[in-house]
């Protein structure tokens, strides 16, 4: 969500942004979205997948760190708009 909310603070102003995740709440408080928020131990192991793979690719610390989480909870789609997320193995939606 970090990426999200700073894209659209830019993007749409503060405004949008204070009621996009003012939805979001809503959102969760009604059990139809689950928000993640990272332990240290997910931190950590978001760091073991940037020093593996990143040798030969430009994947960000925050596209680790969505990797590490889709992986515990077994999710194999992502909905992504850059290739990184197809070569960790994920389907990327929108196609």
């Amino acid at each position: 969500m970090d990426e999200t909310f700073t894209l659209m603070l830019m993007d749409l102003g503060y405004k949008k942004t204070v009621e996009f995740k003012n939805n979001l709440d809503q959102l969760v408080y009604s059990n139809l979205l689950m928000y993640y928020t990272i332990t240290q131990q997910t931190e950590e192991e978001a760091w073991h997948v940037f020093k593996s793979f990143n040798k030969d690719k430009t994947w960000s610390f925050t596209d680790c760190t969505s990797k590490v989480v889709m992986d515990s909870l077994g999710a194999n789609e992502a909905f992504a708009f850059d290739r990184h997320f197809e070569q960790m193995g994920f389907t990327k939606l929108p196609f």
